[in-house]
C-alpha cells in the first residue's frame, strides 16, 4: 500500500522572498544550495505566537523542514542558522541585501542545484551584516554571481577579435559581452558604454579577487558608476530582464547623509 503521507526534507536555504498568503500563512521563496528555489507556505507564521514567525522573513538564513505538495511545498519548521541582525538595521544594509537576493534569485531556477552561488550569497550577507555598506559590495557580488553561472564579461581582451587591448579608455557592449577595440567598435544599433582605463582596472581587480582584497579600494564616483551601469547592463541582456530592486538601493544610496557608511540602527 503507497503511504499518502507527503515527502519531508530539511535544507539550508535563506528567505530571498516573502509574501502574506490567506489570514495568517506566508508564501516564501528559499534559495537553497541543492534544490535550487524552493516556494513553500508557511501556516499560521503570522500568527502572534507561531514558531515559525521571524525564522521564514526576508533575508532569514534557516535550516528548514519541508513537506512536499503538488504546487506548493509546507514549511513545518524553521531555524536561524546565522542571526543576520546588523542586515535589518539600517534601510541602506536592507536595500543591499534585497539587491543581492533577486539577483541570487533569477540566476537560480527550481530544482537546479547550483551550492556556489548559494554559499557566495550567504557569505555576502554575512559580510553585509558585519560591515558598513561599501558601494563595492553590490559590484562585486555581480561580478562573482556572473563568473559563477559562466557569464563573466569579456574584460581582458576584445570581445570581438580577440586582440589584446591596449592600456586606455575602450568602450563596453552589452549585446556582445565586453570591451571591443577601436577597429571592432563600429557597429550599427549596438549600444556601447564607455569605460575608462581605471574603471577596466577596477572590473578586472574585481573579476580576479576575494572581497578582502576588493574591500580597502577607494573607486573614484565615475568609476563606480561606469562600472555599475556595465554590470547592470550586461546582466540584463543575460538575463533578459531588469533586476528591479536596483532602483530601490540606489535610491536608499542617494539619501545617505555626506561622510556616512550606514544609516544608523
Amino acid at each position: 500500500m503507497v503511504s499518502s503521507r507527503p515527502h519531508t526534507y530539511s535544507v539550508e536555504a535563506v528567505v530571498v522572498r516573502a509574501s502574506d498568503f490567506g489570514e495568517a500563512d506566508r508564501l516564501v521563496t528559499l534559495l537553497t544550495p541543492f534544490r535550487g528555489l524552493v516556494r513553500a507556505v508557511a501556516r499560521g507564521a503570522r500568527k502572534p505566537k507561531s514558531r515559525l514567525g521571524g525564522n521564514v522573513d526576508l533575508l532569514r538564513h534557516i535550516k528548514a523542514s519541508l513537506a512536499e505538495g503538488r504546487s506548493l511545498h509546507s514549511v513545518s519548521q524553521a531555524e536561524s542558522l546565522t542571526s543576520l541582525r546588523g542586515l535589518h538595521s539600517g534601510l541602506e544594509k536592507m536595500s543591499t541585501g534585497l539587491y543581492m537576493a533577486e539577483v541570487a534569485e533569477r540566476f537560480s531556477v527550481e530544482g537546479g542545484p547550483n551550492p556556489a552561488l548559494f554559499n557566495q550569497f550567504v557569505q555576502m550577507l554575512q559580510v553585509l551584516d558585519e560591515e558598513p555598506v561599501n558601494p563595492l559590495m553590490a559590484r562585486w557580488f555581480d561580478m562573482h554571481v556572473l563568473r559563477i553561472n559562466g557569464f563573466l564579461p569579456a574584460i581582458s581582451d576584445c570581445v570581438d577579435c580577440g586582440s589584446a587591448l591596449e592600456p586606455k579608455d575602450h568602450v563596453f557592449s552589452p549585446a556582445r559581452g565586453g570591451l571591443v577595440c577601436p577597429e571592432c567598435r563600429a557597429t550599427e544599433n549596438d549600444v556601447l558604454l564607455p569605460a575608462s582605463m581605471n574603471t577596466i582596472k577596477l572590473l578586472r581587480h574585481m573579476a580576479r579577487s576575494r572581497w578582502d582584497a576588493v574591500r580597502p579600494v577607494d573607486a573614484g564616483e565615475e568609476e563606480l558608476r561606469q562600472a555599475g551601469r556595465i554590470l547592470r547592463e550586461h546582466m540584463q541582456f543575460v538575463l533578459d530582464r531588469h533586476v528591479r530592486s536596483s532602483a530601490f538601493m540606489d535610491e536608499v544610496t542617494r539619501w545617505r547623509p555626506a561622510g556616512a557608511n550606514s544609516p544608523s540602527p
